[in-house]
C-alpha cells in the first residue's frame, strides 16, 4: 500500500476562505485519493488594509493574494486556494493555476436595510466601478460609497452610513446567508465570480498532472455560436451537424420552424424582442456557463448573421473570460438574403463600391451626416421600421437623393415573406413590417417565381426560382401494418411497382423491419420514372424498368420487357388505381394496389406573397388541392406545368390549359 502523502494546502484567514477550502476538499480528495491534507490560512494585505478604496489605481493586482503566492514559491504549501477574481493577471512567476472548479452561483446580490426604499434614494456599498454603473440604471436617485470588509463587517454596516450593500451572491450562499438577499441582480458581473483556482508551483507536475483531473477547463463542452438564416434551406453542414449532436439549443425567435421541430425538447428559447420582455444577455451567459461546464455541447442558435447587429462580440468575451471553448458558424444575414431575394448586389464596381450595417433604433440620430453619405457607400438597416419618417428625414440631411431604390425585406423564410421595392421619397408611407431589413441604394432586378406545390422541390431546380409552397403532406401508414402486409403479399407478387420516391422509402423501411433486401432476388422493380429510379439506387436497388420522362405508370405499361403477372402497386390513398390498372390491360401484368403512404391537403391560409406567374403540379392530388382551396386561381393569368401525363389530365378536367414539363 502506498504510503499517504501529506499535502499542504493554504488560503485566506476569513471564515468565507475557510468555506470554500471545505468546497475544494471533495474535489482534492478525487485527484489526490491517497494524500493527506493540512489546511492553513494566513491574512493578505488585502484583509489587513480595510481603508484603501478598491477602486484606487495605485492598489497592486496581488492585493489579495501576495503573501500566499510567497509562501507557495518559497515551497511552504503545496496548494492554494483562491477565489479566482481575486488571482492577478498575470501571476506571479513560477505559479500556474492546476485547475479552477465549476462556477457557483454568479450573480452579485443586493442587501437592503429593513425600511428602505432605494427607488426613492439611499446610499449602496460598493468598491466596483462596474458594480455602481449597473445599480445606477436600476436605481438612479441614490448615491454610492466604498465599503471595505469582509462580509460580515460589510452586513454589519447596514445602518451606519449605508442603506444597502452589494454582495456577491456565492458569498452569502456559501455563508449560509441567502435569507439576506433582498434583489437578484441581472447583470454581468465580474469574470470568474463564484468559481474557485486552485494554484501550484510550476515546478510540481505531479500535482499539475493529478490536478488536471479535476480542472473543469478541460471537462467543459464545447459552446458552438451558430448564426442561423432566415431560410432553413441556407443552413450549412456544420451548423446542421452541430445542432444534430448538441444536448442544449438555446435560441432567440427568428428561427424557421422546420428546424425548431427537428430540435425537440432540446431547444429552449431565449429570445429577444424590441420594446417588450426579453431574456436578458446576462441570464442567457449564464445558462450558457453552467450547462457547458456540466460537459454539454451547447448551442446558441442565433437568427441571422450573429456577427451583424448582433451579440456575438460579447458572448465571445464572456466565454473567453470563463475559459470556455468556443467555435462560430457565420450565417446568410437578413441583408443578404434580401439581396438575394430582390436579385440585387449590396455592392457596386460603379455605385455603392461598399456598404455599411446599422441599427435605425434610434432613427440613425447616434451616427453622425457624414457617415451616412452616399459617398460612403449603400447601407443595410435593421431595426428601423418603428422610426422610419426619422430615418427617412436623416438620410436626405445626409445627402441621399429622393429617387434613392429602397428595398424592405420582411418576414424572410416564413410563407408571409414581403419583399417591398420603394424609393426615399415614398417610404414613410409604406407598410413597412417588422421584423425588417432596408436595403439603401442597391438596384434590385425582381424575378417572377414558379410556385412548387409538391413535396420535393430539390428534384425540380431547373424549374426555379421555387417558391415551395405545398398543397399535400405525406404520412406513411404505420409501419406495422405495412410490415404485416408485406409479409402476407409479397411472395405473390411478380414484381413491385414503385409510383413515386416517397413509396420507395416507406417500403424499404417495412421490409427491413422483418427481412432484408435479399426477399426482392426474384422481383422485378419498376419505377413510374427517373426520380423513383434513382431514389432506388440511393438505396443499393436497381429498377428493372423505368418508365421514360415523366410519362407515369401509362408509360411503363408500354415497356417490352415488363414481365407479365401480378405486381404490388404502391400507392397512396389519392392515386387512381382504376386508371392505373386500365393502363396494363392485355400486357398480361395485374395491379394489386397497396396503400402505403397517406396523401392529405395542406390548406394554407393564403397564397405566399412573393410574386409568381407559374405553378408546377407534381400529381393530380397537387392540382385538386390548389383549385380546390384557391378556385380564383382558375382565370389566373399564370403558366401552368404539369409532372407527367396523369398531371395534365387532371389540369385539363378543370378547365385549365397546361403543358408537360420533366
Amino acid at each position: 500500500m502506498t504510503p499517504p502523502t501529506s499535502i499542504r494546502i493554504l488560503s485566506r484567514a476569513s471564515q468565507l476562505a475557510r468555506l470554500q477550502v471545505d468546497e475544494a476538499l471533495p474535489h482534492l480528495v478525487q485527484a489526490l485519493p491517497d494524500a493527506d491534507f493540512v489546511v492553513d490560512a494566513m491574512e493578505t494585505i488585502g484583509d489587513q488594509d480595510l481603508e484603501t478604496p478598491l477602486t484606487d489605481k495605485t492598489i497592486p493586482t496581488d492585493f489579495f493574494s501576495r503573501e500566499l503566492d510567497r509562501a507557495q514559491l518559497a515551497g511552504e504549501v503545496d496548494i492554494v486556494i483562491h477565489s479566482a477574481k481575486d488571482l492577478p493577471v498575470p501571476l506571479a512567476d513560477g505559479m500556474v493555476i492546476a485547475a479552477m472548479l465549476p462556477a457557483k452561483e454568479t450573480r452579485d446580490a443586493l442587501v437592503i436595510r429593513k425600511g428602505v426604499t432605494l427607488t426613492e434614494g439611499g446610499v449602496i456599498g460598493t468598491s466596483s466601478p462596474v458594480r455602481e454603473a449597473a445599480m445606477r440604471k436600476l436605481y438612479p436617485k441614490t448615491t454610492f460609497k466604498s465599503i471595505r470588509g469582509d462580509i460580515g463587517q460589510r452586513l454589519a454596516q447596514l445602518g451606519e452610513g449605508y442603506d444597502a450593500v452589494i454582495i456577491a451572491a456565492c458569498a452569502l450562499e456559501r455563508l449560509g446567508l441567502e435569507d439576506r438577499i433582498s434583489e437578484w441582480l441581472d447583470y454581468e458581473t465580474t469574470p470568474l465570480q463564484g468559481r474557485l483556482a486552485i494554484t501550484v508551483a510550476k515546478d510540481r507536475p505531479d500535482l499539475i498532472s493529478a490536478l488536471g483531473k479535476i480542472d473543469i477547463r478541460k471537462q467543459a463542452g464545447l459552446v458552438a455560436l451558430v448564426g442561423c438564416p432566415a431560410d432553413h434551406r441556407l443552413l450549412g453542414a456544420l451548423a446542421k451537424s452541430l445542432l444534430k449532436a448538441a444536448d442544449l439549443v438555446l435560441h432567440d425567435r427568428l428561427i424557421p420552424q422546420e428546424i425548431l421541430e427537428s430540435l425537440g425538447d432540446r431547444a429552449e428559447y431565449v429570445g429577444k424582442k424590441g420594446h417588450s420582455h426579453s431574456t436578458t444577455q446576462p441570464h442567457i451567459h449564464r445558462r450558457i456557463l453552467h450547462e457547458a461546464e456540466s460537459g454539454k455541447l451547447v448551442v446558441r442558435l442565433h437568427g441571422g448573421e450573429p456577427g451583424v447587429l448582433g451579440h456575438l462580440g460579447e458572448t465571445l468575451d464572456y466565454c473567453k473570460s470563463w475559459n470556455l471553448r468556443t467555435e462560430v458558424v457565420p450565417a446568410v444575414s437578413a441583408a443578404q438574403l434580401t439581396a438575394a431575394r430582390g436579385q440585387c448586389s449590396l455592392t457596386h464596381r460603379e455605385n455603392g463600391r461598399s456598404i455599411t450595417f446599422l441599427s435605425g433604433h434610434k432613427g440613425l440620430s447616434d451616427h453622425e451626416l457624414v457617415a451616412l453619405s452616399p459617398d460612403h457607400g449603400n447601407l443595410a438597416i435593421y431595426m428601423g421600421v418603428r422610426d422610419i419618417k426619422a430615418i427617412q428625414a436623416r438620410l436626405v440631411d445626409a445627402g441621399w437623393p429622393l429617387e434613392t431604390s429602397i428595398t424592405s425585406g420582411s418576414k424572410l423564410g416564413e410563407p408571409s415573406e414581403r419583399l417591398l421595392y420603394s424609393t426615399l421619397q415614398n417610404i414613410h408611407e409604406e407598410a413597412l413590417e417588422s421584423p425588417a431589413v432596408l436595403l439603401i441604394g442597391p438596384k434590385c432586378h425582381p424575378q417572377p417565381y414558379t410556385l412548387f406545390t409538391g413535396t420535393s422541390p430539390e428534384k425540380f431546380l431547373k424549374h426555379g426560382p421555387l417558391l415551395h409552397f405545398p398543397m399535400i403532406q405525406l404520412q406513411a401508414v404505420d409501419l406495422e401494418q405495412r410490415a404485416s402486409l408485406l409479409k402476407e403479399r409479397l411472395d405473390a407478387w411478380q414484381g413491385i411497382i414503385f409510383p413515386s420516391t416517397a413509396s420507395v422509402n416507406w417500403f424499404i423501411e417495412a421490409l427491413i423491419s422483418f427481412s432484408d433486401v435479399r426477399a426482392l432476388a426474384d422481383k422485378q422493380l419498376l419505377a413510374v420514372g427517373p426520380l423513383t429510379a434513382a431514389a432506388l439506387k440511393e438505396l443499393g436497388l436497381r429498377a428493372d424498368v423505368v418508365a421514360k420522362g415523366f410519362g407515369g405508370a401509362s408509360s411503363l405499361a408500354k415497356q417490352e420487357n415488363v414481365r407479365p403477372g401480378l405486381y404490388g402497386y404502391l400507392t397512396s390513398n389519392e392515386s387512381p388505381i382504376e386508371e392505373r390498372q386500365k393502363a396494363f390491360e392485355g400486357t398480361g401484368v395485374e395491379l394489386e394496389a397497396v396503400i402505403t403512404y397517406l396523401n392529405q391537403p395542406t390548406k394554407p391560409e393564403s397564397l405566399p406573397h412573393p410574386f409568381f406567374n407559374r405553378v408546377l403540379f407534381t400529381a393530380g392530388s397537387t392540382v385538386r388541392a390548389y383549385f380546390e382551396r384557391f378556385p380564383d386561381e382558375r382565370t389566373a393569368k399564370r403558366e401552368w406545368l404539369a409532372v407527367g401525363s396523369s398531371t395534365l389530365k387532371v389540369l385539363e378536367e378543370l378547365g385549365v390549359e397546361g403543358h408537360i414539363v420533366s
